[in-house]
């Protein structure tokens, strides 16, 4: 009985701490936006209005409207983001698993040699150039040897901006540095890790520079590695896509067709999606109340400060798989002489959650895999702090989108002082 009556003092004891723990971080450590007040559409649609002449139009309405000035083709990527959410009916799904079961090859990005249409998170649709592998670059990058490639998911790709504002193509505006940008929105490290065995085995560019976004992309490993990006573990294994153009068009023309399908249908779907959130301010001031009490009751505030997974992925992540990656990552690269260097890309969340340790503990986690596999750990979040940029206001509008044409600035800098140095 004198154990049972400790036991459960010890337990009182320990909820009361937490909770008042709890309500302290709630009353003092406050983020910049609490989300249960409103939700990032929400905020972003507050923010859009406080800038002048803000392209309002959803980018499927407006690539329909802009792909007849322009000639433009819609942008592939094998992304979870393409596949699943920006599909119909699962038309494009069935299509990919259609290609795959018959053994055909899935190109990683595209279209080839056209113009296809960027987002308009700063206020403005983008022209993008892509080039004869389908990645966002001039042609004329492979008139002589390759300094430097980069390669990740959108914010190596360097959205939402066209082809001379993002890292490569400031990198090659202020610099002598011949750089070519290999980045692939919406992916995780398998596609990187293809990306290099397809395209930097063939070009041997003197350096590889590959960024790590920490807010998605280890939940993008996770989607990747149910798919046959899988394979690309296995060093033997490759889809030749440097000399498969003509197949890859192929492949290109046919997902245009099925785009072109969708089309109508996915305008509708985003004018309806805007009345929703236009609708949904009204409904979140009625809930938010049960949400504050129910994220109380489950400690999210501390959680938040000391648990990475509650910040940054909510599922089981596969580190073996990441350093194995890496690995081979490393491997592909020391064949041909290079050198690679791992970008750590801070998240929006970061800096919202200004207190938290969890951003730390992550970073903490993720550069010792890097360090132990003798990669050169690059740490942008200190670049950012040297400049007084380590806040939300590095991000488009103020919220969880793309870095601005600032922070785009400051990550190529801090690449040219690398490679000079």
């Amino acid at each position: 009985m004198k154990i049972f009556k400790k036991v459960l003092i010890f337990f009182l004891y320990f909820v009361f701490i937490a909770y008042s723990l709890e309500i302290l971080t709630i009353l003092f450590l406050k983020k910049e936006y609490n989300l249960i007040d409103k939700n990032i559409d929400q905020i972003k649609q507050e923010k859009k209005k406080e800038v002048k002449n803000y392209d309002n139009r959803g980018s499927y309405e407006a690539f329909s409207e802009e792909k007849i000035k322009e000639n433009l083709s819609p942008s592939f990527r094998y992304s979870e983001y393409q596949i699943y959410h920006g599909d119909y009916k699962k038309k494009i799904r069935n299509f990919l698993e259609k290609k795959i079961s018959q053994k055909k090859i899935i190109p990683l990005r595209g279209p080839i040699n056209k113009k296809s249409l960027g987002s308009a998170e700063e206020g403005k649709y983008e022209i993008i150039k892509n080039d004869k592998y389908g990645f966002k670059n001039l042609n004329e990058v492979y008139g002589k040897e390759i300094d430097l490639m980069i390669l990740g998911d959108s914010f190596a790709e360097g959205s939402p901006f066209g082809n001379y504002k993002d890292t490569n193509g400031i990198i090659r505006k202020i610099s002598d540095f011949n750089s070519i940008n290999y980045g692939i929105g919406g992916t995780g490290p398998l596609t990187s890790l293809a990306v290099v065995r397809e395209y930097g085995k063939h070009f041997k560019p003197k350096n590889v520079f590959y960024f790590f976004y920490e807010g998605n992309d280890l939940n993008d490993m996770m989607q990747e590695k149910k798919t046959f990006l899988l394979k690309y573990i296995d060093k033997n294994y490759s889809q030749n896509l440097v000399n498969s153009n003509k197949e890859i068009e192929i492949f290109l023309d046919e997902y245009e067709e099925i785009f072109n399908f969708i089309l109508p249908f996915k305008i509708k779907e985003e004018k309806i999606n805007e009345e929703k959130i236009k609708k949904s301010l009204n409904l979140k001031k009625t809930n938010k109340y049960n949400e504050k009490i129910i994220d109380f009751l489950e400690l999210n505030s501390l959680k938040e400060i000391f648990l990475t997974s509650s910040v940054f992925y909510k599922s089981n992540i596969d580190f073996i798989l990441f350093e194995n990656i890496l690995s081979e990552m490393k491997q592909e690269v020391r064949e041909w002489d290079g050198n690679l260097y791992f970008v750590y890309l801070p998240s929006w969340t970061r800096y919202n959650n200004k207190y938290s340790l969890a951003p730390n503990i992550l970073n903490k986690k993720i550069s010792k895999i890097v360090k132990k596999n003798n990669i050169k750990f690059i740490d942008i979040d200190l670049t950012f702090k040297k400049s007084n940029s380590n806040n939300i206001n590095i991000y488009n509008l103020d919220v969880y989108n793309h870095y601005t044409q600032k922070g785009y600035n400051l990550i190529a800098k801090q690449i040219i002082k690398i490679l000079n140095e």
